[in-house]
């Protein structure tokens, strides 16, 4: 059984435990996951973003802790504060469809914690940039040639004709444009596919909705996704 990999540990605390994980839905739709791994040295909340891989249930096995650290966020006019612990790898030995007794307590997607601490650039700065390399009034702006321009739209009206696709054929081929600008270095698709889950949550949530919408199944205990049969 091969472990999950992620970021080397510069020091890293194996233990053995349960790591619990919850499908949380979000208002304006879809969902996120999040963990709570219980080991002999305490409880932690796990959030790692490969965690949206997982079927909702309770994992057993070994848990390389690579860092435990404090943590709150503001939900519903409450302050939550909680331990996390960050895993760089794991080995699953058992599944249990079950997660127990589950406190109602407020959960935010950690994409939304991510990006409220992102820092917009203003748009007036990229537009002073542009002005400052404006032509001066003097100089006067290419004339296009009308030769020129009609022959290069004989050739686009030919290349269009030639392009002409039918409905069934635009759809197989925005899918295919989807699938490779989603997966990148993995397109096309094998059989079967392991994610880099160092790409980002939302890319990598992309990713996982796209494979299971084409038959494909996440095994845990391998960390990877096989398509159907």
């Amino acid at each position: 059984m091969q472990p999950f990999t992620a970021n080397t540990a510069t020091s890293t605390v194996i233990v053995t435990g349960t790591l619990m994980i919850r499908d949380i839905p979000k208002r304006a739709g879809g969902s996120f996951k999040v963990g709570k791994l219980s080991t002999h040295i305490g409880q932690f909340e796990v959030k790692n973003p490969e965690l949206d891989q997982y079927e909702a249930g309770t994992y057993s096995g070994n848990f390389c802790i690579d860092k435990i650290y404090p943590s709150h966020y503001v939900a519903g006019g409450k302050i939550v504060i909680e331990m996390r612990a960050v895993l760089s790898c794991f080995v699953l030995a058992g599944f249990d469809e079950d997660t127990g007794e589950v406190e109602n307590s407020i959960e935010v997607d950690p994409i939304d914690e991510e990006t409220s601490t992102v820092t917009v650039t203003p748009v007036t700065t990229v537009v002073e940039a542009a002005e400052d390399v404006a032509p001066a009034s003097g100089d006067a702006a290419p004339v296009a040639d009308d030769d020129a321009s009609a022959s290069d739209n004989d050739a686009a009206d030919t290349d269009d004709t030639k392009a002409v696709m039918s409905v069934e054929e635009e759809r197989v081929f925005r899918e295919q444009q989807m699938d490779k600008d989603t997966f990148g270095e993995f397109y096309p698709l094998g059989a079967e596919v392991k994610l880099d889950v160092t790409v980002g949550r939302t890319k990598l949530r992309a990713q996982c909705d796209r494979l299971k919408s084409l038959g494909y199944k996440f095994v845990a205990a391998r960390q990877v996704w096989v398509k159907a049969d």
